[in-house]
């Protein structure tokens, strides 16, 4: 196992991590309504405040910040300047968010089991995945499929013609984070287990990486480092895998 580094503490329930294009971690609290923002050197502020249950963020090559508001069904755009604006709403508790290949936006609808891709230039919607079980966090494959990360302890392999395959046989509950760390393997929190484990999508072979996470729930994967949120003492942690 990975040796854990505790980085930053004091967050309320962070729930997902992101970093922009200057090394600045943005994490989402998701009973505190806000997101903070801690700069490499550790200084933290609060960067957005008065979002409902903020989850998941990521951060574009302009430093824009889109965040999912999981109790009020919408989409946070906050651009470099620090303007928002809401971009996109209608959405059914969306959850884990994520860049797809093309530039839209996955964005995880955990009530109604399905992906949505958001067209971040038309803001044109379409269902890419139907059929989930309270997906909670999703990645894309170099071949368009998407791994989802469902609360109800699967983890699903989606092609891009809706064939499924069931990766998470070990998984106890996949949660929020998951993050594509080499071409063919995902690294994803197991919150019932209190781990985060890597799957290669070929193999389905599993690996533990890091476990006695208390509440775990957030991860991205950030120049070769992980970085996970978690609820049991509201810290972000580090590690990098040997």
């Amino acid at each position: 196992m990975a040796d854990l580094t505790k980085i930053s503490s004091s967050f309320s329930a962070p729930t997902g991590i992101a970093f922009d294009s200057k090394g600045v971690m943005y994490v989402t609290n998701w009973s505190g309504n806000s997101i903070t923002k801690v700069k490499p050197n550790g200084d933290k502020e609060t960067f957005y405040s008065g979002i409902s249950s903020p989850a998941g963020i990521v951060i574009d090559a302009e430093d824009n910040v889109y965040v999912s508001s999981y109790s009020d069904d919408y989409i946070l755009k906050i651009n470099s300047n620090g303007k928002s604006e809401k971009i996109s709403d209608g959405y059914h508790t969306p959850t884990g968010i994520a860049f797809s290949n093309q530039g839209q936006l996955l964005i995880t609808n955990r009530s109604t089991g399905e992906i949505v891709s958001l067209d971040l230039k038309t803001k044109q919607k379409s269902i890419i995945a139907r059929g989930l079980t309270t997906p909670v966090g999703v990645t894309q494959l170099a071949d368009n499929s998407v791994v989802v990360s469902q609360y109800s302890g699967r983890l699903t392999m989606v092609s891009p013609n809706g064939d499924k395959t069931e990766l998470g046989a070990e998984f106890t509950r996949p949660g929020v984070g998951i993050a594509l760390v080499a071409p063919d393997v995902v690294a994803v929190i197991d919150n019932g287990a209190g781990m985060v484990r890597s799957v290669d999508v070929k193999t389905k072979k599993v690996t533990n990486l890091v476990n006695n996470l208390s509440g775990a729930v957030a991860l991205t994967y950030h120049n070769n480092h992980y970085y996970i949120g978690t609820w049991g003492d509201g810290s972000v942690y580090e590690f990098k895998q040997n």
